[in-house]
């Protein structure tokens, strides 16, 4: 393994400096002006002779000059357009071998008609773009995004769920990997959850799902990757968006209604002018939060007859105060160097008082005793991210160079004290009451290098290569401390754990057309991954390492232009996140805790997916996947104490299938539809307590978004999702459902929005569900204030001239999601 890894990082320097072939590469070029002055930043559209179909987009260089590389042969023309002129089309011309040099000579422009400096430059994009590789939600697109949570637009997004506890699962398969720019988000699956729960949608461009990622991306994640893009303009000059929205949740409750207050508020900006680019945002926020949680849980005796039953009641208030700021900038050296530094961070502050009544019932129903708990939960979560990068164009084939050097640091303490009176079977309290305060701080410091060469050949073949070498320490303490009636005392679940991590990855990755209809690539990934985990408080260590090879494979047909097939394959691997290997306890009360398995394994998936694409627009994909060693929240009971711990452990292995539908459908000129189905069976198989666990379940899910133009600038939204019963792990979810009722009006001249929507207005979106293995009988509710109405106003400012874009990922890829990753 070692030789191979050593293998493939000397192909990657090799190929860096080693002379390119030469390169039978057709070009396309010409000069854009107006009169005799040249015209800078003019769009130069390759088109498509035959059906107008966009293939490659240019900019004009100071001097009006534009060069265009070919990707394949045909007819086309070109559109060239600029801000303040008319747009001209050219004759086609044709390229009919590789090598062509096509010069079309100057193109003159006409300035518009002195009507055009009212009109504004506008461009709407489709709620659901399918690409090559992935699916791609433009957020913007669907007014009822307006108000709404980062969490919020992924749940309404294809083939994606959400369960109580802000797991993630694409296609019925947990193990997602959910990346911010590029950046995996290294957190907890409940730490990830109030980050998303915590981000406007206001501040999101983009969201990319990727359910079979290539050998270039980090091989984390068995069911594959959501990568969340942030606003970044490509406007010239200054320009950005200012929004300003609020929202009220409802909480029925018996004859009373709670009133939940939250604010989504955001600042995008944008300064782009000759050599510079700086961008930033900042989004302040508000949120009141309420939901309830009931857990019901039966103890059995070895001979299967029932113990006692406990019933458990939380009601959770909190109130939150959070803030994400970015800033950045990009310098353009010349017309090959880019050298660029961005600085991100998040704060998260909120005060929870979850209050808890624990009932314990004997088997004919008379109450045995009670619990009475209430917690003062003090958080403070801070995340730091800085990145430094460059990007080498040797020419403008596409052939690059790009490093990365990324440092991200974590910061989260919560201070708490835990207060429980004991109640007799007649409710009245016990003594005194029990104390418990803990102080539990967490960091996590992550330095990451990744570079990646990219070299087109002749002959439609193109090679990309690159290594990544990460470290990770996260340093973690539990100071509990317990009230004895007269002092307090340090508790003996207290402890201290460090845990550290090395991987050192590198990759090969090559695609090759092999005909007008054939396209394939193929790549291997290896990683080597150090490991070392430290109980400062027993003085107990352990150490793991293993190198892993991850192959891709993908094989594109093109029937004839309507129809094209994709066949795909990838070894994917999910490491346990921070938190799971971290043992410490963390209580909801004196008899429900949460604690962590720091003798988890990795999880390893093979996946393979057929899709059918007609039109570009109408998908149809089916997908198969196994997974061994599957990473799996669990509960263990101690029916004597009537205790209750979730933990995680690799219990089972995993088989998934499934179909999943895409379509958009134009109905009228004023009524568009997208539509996402997806059908899907889960099987589970492994050994819990010595007993086996096999459990199987078929589902499917529905997500519908119709958008009406019901007048000029005037828009509506309605849409939905419906999810069926499902196995999630080993928790069988009931169904969910949700819809929402948007209205947007633009003004202005296009340069403000305003937005009104009602989100769940009949209040149906619930949790529900239940476990049930070896002795292990628990059934879950869960309710929150999902009934809101948002309000929200955005002013656009600045230029629209667009300046070519940037598109550059950072190096952080994998370890961002397992601070902890959704398991």
């Amino acid at each position: 393994m070692k030789k191979i890894f050593m293998l493939l990082v000397v192909v990657n320097f090799s190929i860096l400096f080693l002379q390119a072939q030469t390169q039978n590469i057709s070009k396309i070029t010409g000069v854009v002006k107006n009169g005799e002055k040249a015209i800078e930043a003019a769009t130069v559209t390759l088109l498509s002779a035959k059906d107008s179909g966009v293939v490659k987009i240019e900019i004009t260089d100071k001097n009006g000059k534009f060069e265009i590389v070919s990707p394949e042969n045909g007819s086309f023309l070109l559109l060239i357009s600029s801000v303040g002129f008319e747009k001209k089309y050219t004759s086609s011309f044709k390229v009919s071998s590789a090598g062509d040099a096509i010069q079309t000579g100057t193109t003159h422009l006409t300035p518009a008609s002195k009507d055009m400096k009212a009109v504004v430059v506008t461009v709407k994009k489709p709620l659901i773009e399918q690409k090559i590789d992935k699916l791609v939600v433009n957020v913007d697109a669907a007014p009822t995004n307006a108000g709404a949570t980062a969490m919020e637009v992924l749940e309404k997004s294809p083939g994606i769920t959400v369960n109580n506890d802000g797991v993630i699962s694409l296609k019925g398969k947990a193990g997602v990997v959910v990346m911010m720019d590029g950046k995996p988000t290294y957190l907890s699956a409940e730490d990830l959850a109030n980050l998303l729960k915590n981000t406007p949608a206001s501040a999101i461009d983009q969201i990319e799902i990727m359910s079979n990622p290539s050998s270039k991306y980090d091989a984390s994640g068995n069911s594959g990757i959501i990568n969340i893009k942030t606003k970044k303009s490509l406007k010239m000059g200054l320009n950005g968006s200012i929004m300003i929205g609020a929202t009220t949740g409802f909480f029925p409750k018996g004859d009373v209604l709670y009133v939940q207050p939250k604010s989504q508020n955001s600042l995008n900006f944008n300064y782009r002018k000759n050599k510079i680019n700086i961008f930033g945002s900042y989004n302040p926020n508000f949120n009141k939060r309420r939901n309830e949680l009931t857990i019901m849980r039966n103890f059995y005796n070895e001979d299967g007859s029932l113990n006692a039953s406990a019933a458990l009641g939380t009601t959770f208030n909190g109130n939150a105060d959070n803030h994400s700021a970015k800033l950045g900038a990009d310098y353009y050296i010349n017309d090959k160097n880019v050298l660029g530094v961005v600085f991100t961070g998040f704060g998260f502050f909120g005060d929870f008082a979850p209050s808890t009544i624990s009932n314990i019932y004997n088997p004919d129903g008379s109450l045995q005793s009670g619990l009475y708990s209430t917690t003062d939960n003090n958080i403070k979560f801070r995340n730091y991210t800085g990145n430094i990068n460059y990007k080498h164009s040797f020419d403008s084939s596409g052939r690059e160079f790009t490093v990365d050097l990324d440092y991200v640091k974590y910061d989260n303490v919560s201070d708490m004290l835990l207060t429980t009176n004991v109640l007799d079977k007649w409710g009245s309290t016990m003594g005194d009451p029990i104390l418990l305060k803990g102080h539990l701080p967490s960091n996590i410091n992550i330095y990451s290098f990744k570079t990646d060469y990219v070299h087109p050949l002749k002959n439609n073949f193109k090679i990309e290569t690159g290594i990544k070498v990460n470290y990770v320490k996260n340093n973690n303490i539990v100071d509990y401390t317990r009230h004895d009636g007269e002092e307090w005392k340090k508790d003996y679940r207290s402890n201290h754990f460090i845990y550290e991590e090395n991987i050192n990855a590198a990759y090969v990755n090559v695609n090759k057309k092999l005909s007008e209809k054939w396209s394939v690539q193929a790549g291997l990934r290896a990683e080597n991954t150090n490991t070392k985990g430290y109980q400062v408080t027993n003085d107990s260590t352990f150490k793991r390492h293993y190198t892993n090879l991850f192959p891709t494979a993908f094989l594109s047909y093109a029937v004839n232009k309507d129809n094209q097939l994709t066949l795909s394959y990838s070894r994917r691997v999910n490491r346990p996140n921070y938190q799971d290997l971290n043992p410490f306890i963390y209580f909801l009360d004196s008899l429900t805790y949460q604690q962590g398995n720091p003798y988890l394994l990795p999880q390893f998936s093979h996946n393979i997916e057929l899709s059918h694409s007609f039109k570009g627009k109408f998908i149809t994909t089916l997908n198969y996947s196994r997974t061994t060693d599957v990473i799996s929240q669990i509960l263990r009971q101690n029916t004597d104490e009537k205790t209750t711990f979730q933990t995680t452990e690799n219990v089972s292995q995993f088989r998934n299938i499934g179909l999943s539908v895409t379509a958009p459908f134009k109905w009228t000129s004023w009524f568009n539809s997208n539509l996402f189905v997806n059908l899907y069976n889960n099987h589970y198989e492994g050994i819990y307590n010595g007993d086996p666990i096999d459990a199987s379940n078929t589902a499917y899910m529905i997500n519908l978004t119709n958008s009406f133009t019901l007048a000029e600038g005037f828009s509506a939204e309605l849409s939905g999702f419906y999810r069926s019963k499902g196995l999630n792990s080993l928790l069988v979810m009931n169904e969910m459902y949700q819809m929402t009722i948007g209205l947007q009006k633009t003004l202005m001249k296009g340069k403000s929005t305003v937005r009104l929507n009602f989100r769940d207005p009949f209040g149906w979106q619930k949790f529900g569900g239940y476990m049930k293995y070896g002795d292990v009988d628990v059934t879950i509710k869960n309710r929150w204030d999902s009934r809101q109405v948002t309000a929200s106003f955005t002013y656009r400012f600045g230029k629209n001239t667009i300046a070519p874009s940037r598109k550059r990922a950072t190096g952080v890829s994998e370890e961002l999601d397992r601070a902890g990753q959704a398991n």
